[in-house]
């Protein structure tokens, strides 16, 4: 099991670039930390209740902050109140998803490495649902999940909640150090091998249990995946804002996103990617039959009976020959070069995972 603690705190993201406040996201947890500072009847609330709970003196705080969040999150969805869903948003299901992010992160930045979410948090839910007798729209289950299984999770949610859903304010805002980039291309890499992971595991791992919500949640199914190989390993400085890990190719029609790291290269769009694999190989195909077809005429030229035939035209003949060869390899050059920095030796592959194969 993984005791590598992640060292991303949105927090931190949002204080280095004030564009985070304006996004749905950075409101919604701007909001939770405000309900844990100021909502003093929520937490009275859920101190009532806490004995009915197990839980330990030294991991108080964390339980208590998510009862108070779950409680507004609740009371909003019954009607009790409407600072939520009127200052932000009605969708639910952002709400459920930025509480699972906050909890994890929390969690993982927590001082007690390895700790794991036991049944603590789904059994308080449940006492507040009875309590306030109402509940969200939306499956929103707080499953048993170890330390390196929370990572994983809050890796995936902090590259779809703060980066995948704010892709053109992204695009706009370029002067992100790499290190926060790095970070979240690694949740659209975990994504990635977690789909490969749950469409080979029973479906009652806890983990790919909540992929699965997550995933109907959001209709994340239409997908498309392609992986290379680089020749050369990749390196970035997380201090600096250019050639970062993660890079946005293209906002819409279609989204193209990429991300890079050591020898291998990611891609992630809304549509096939067919059309660039086969771009990629007519323009090998094209090179590679021209340049065949160039030396297959100079062989002819020089060393057969056929090429005396043109060695007896005039001078100026043959230097209009020579000026054509010439502009050839001038054209070859350039684009055997790009092709290597890019796509030469490179194993291209497209995948589609689904949980909800029957």
């Amino acid at each position: 099991m993984s005791t590598v603690r992640d060292d991303f705190s949105y927090k931190e993201f949002k204080g280095k670039h004030k564009f985070l406040e304006t996004l749905e996201f950075g409101k919604i947890f701007e909001l939770f930390n405000n309900k844990i500072i100021q909502d003093h009847e929520s937490k009275q609330n859920c101190n009532a209740n806490k004995d009915q709970l197990s839980i330990p003196d030294y991991y108080n705080e964390i339980p208590l902050n998510f009862c108070i969040i779950l409680y507004n999150i609740l009371a909003n969805a019954k009607g009790w109140q409407n600072d939520f869903y009127g200052d932000i948003t009605k969708d639910e299901k952002i709400y459920c998803i930025s509480l699972k992010y906050w909890l994890y992160e929390n969690i993982g930045n927590h001082e007690g490495m390895g700790i794991s979410i036991d049944k603590l948090f789904q059994n308080w839910k449940t006492i507040l649902v009875d309590k306030i007798g109402g509940n969200l729209s939306v499956p929103c289950t707080f499953y048993e999940l170890n330390s390196q299984e929370i990572n994983k999770l809050r890796r995936i949610y902090a590259f779809y909640l703060i980066y995948y859903r704010n892709i053109g304010t992204f695009h706009q805002n370029k002067n992100i150090e790499c290190k926060y980039l790095d970070y979240l291309g690694k949740g659209l890499k975990e994504y990635h091998e977690s789909l490969i992971e749950c469409s080979s595991k029973k479906k009652s791992d806890n983990f790919c249990k909540e992929l699965d919500e997550f995933q109907k949640m959001y209709n994340i199914y239409n997908i498309y995946w392609k992986n290379s190989a680089f020749s050369t390993g990749y390196v970035y400085n997380e201090k600096s804002n250019e050639n970062c890990s993660l890079e946005i190719e293209s906002v819409q029609n279609p989204i193209r996103i990429k991300y890079k790291e050591k020898n291998n290269i990611l891609y992630l769009s809304d549509q096939s990617m067919d059309s660039i694999k086969s771009s990629i190989i007519s323009v090998s195909s094209a090179i590679g039959t021209t340049v065949g077809l160039s030396v297959f005429l100079l062989y002819l030229y020089k060393y057969t009976s056929f090429g005396s035939l043109f060695r007896t035209r005039t001078q100026n003949d043959n230097a209009m020959f020579n000026n054509i060869s010439e502009e050839m390899h001038d054209f070859i050059l350039p684009n055997s070069e790009n092709c290597s920095k890019s796509f030469e030796n490179s194993d291209y592959s497209v995948s589609y995972y689904s949980l909800n194969n029957s």
